[in-house]
C-alpha cells in the first residue's frame, strides 16, 4: 500500500493516508481505474479511464503549503498513476492545469520542467477562483498515449 495524498471531502483538506488497494474494472472497450479514495464515491469519478492506448487521468491535487510542494507531489502521483498503466511522463500528450494563482504557478515552473525532463506536452493553464479542496493551490489533469506496441500487452 502506498502513502498518497487523499482528498477528504468532509473537512475539504488534503491528508496523507494509506490508500486501500486500487482496482481495474474492464467494461467493454475501456478499463476504469479506482484508487478507492472516499472522494471517488462521494463525487462519482474514477482516477483514470483507459481506452485503447489512451489514458485519461482525473484532476490530481497534492499536499503542501507552497505551490512548489504541491506541484512536486502532484507530478509524483501522476507518475505513479501512469506507471500503473505502463506509461511514463513522456507519454503525456495533453496537460490542463487549474490554479488559484497563475503567477505563483509561473514562478514554480521549474518544478514542472523537472517533472517532464525535456518533454513538452500540449498544455493549458487556467486560473480559477476555487478548487474543491480549500488548501489546494493547483490541480492537474493529463491525457497520455502509449505507443501501440506497449498498449497491446495489457
Amino acid at each position: 500500500m502506498a502513502v498518497l495524498a487523499l482528498l477528504t471531502i468532509a473537512s475539504t483538506s488534503v491528508q496523507a493516508q494509506v490508500a486501500p488497494r486500487d482496482s481495474l474494472i474492464s467494461r467493454g472497450d475501456r478499463t476504469i481505474w479506482h484508487e478507492h479514495h472516499p472522494s471517488e464515491r462521494e463525487w462519482g469519478y474514477a482516477q483514470a479511464i483507459v481506452i485503447g492506448n489512451t489514458i485519461h487521468m482525473s484532476g490530481t491535487i497534492g499536499g503542501g503549503a507552497t505551490m512548489e510542494e504541491q506541484l512536486r507531489q502532484i507530478y509524483r502521483r501522476i507518475e505513479r498513476g501512469l506507471a500503473r498503466h505502463g506509461a511514463r511522463m513522456e507519454h503525456i500528450v495533453r496537460e490542463t492545469v487549474f490554479t488559484k494563482d497563475v503567477q505563483a504557478l509561473a514562478a514554480a515552473n521549474a518544478v514542472r520542467k523537472t517533472a517532464y525532463a525535456g518533454h513538452t506536452p500540449a498544455a493549458s493553464w487556467v486560473q480559477v477562483t476555487r478548487l474543491l479542496s480549500e488548501q489546494a493551490l493547483v490541480e492537474i489533469e493529463v491525457t497520455a498515449v502509449l505507443p501501440a506496441a506497449a498498449s497491446s500487452g495489457r
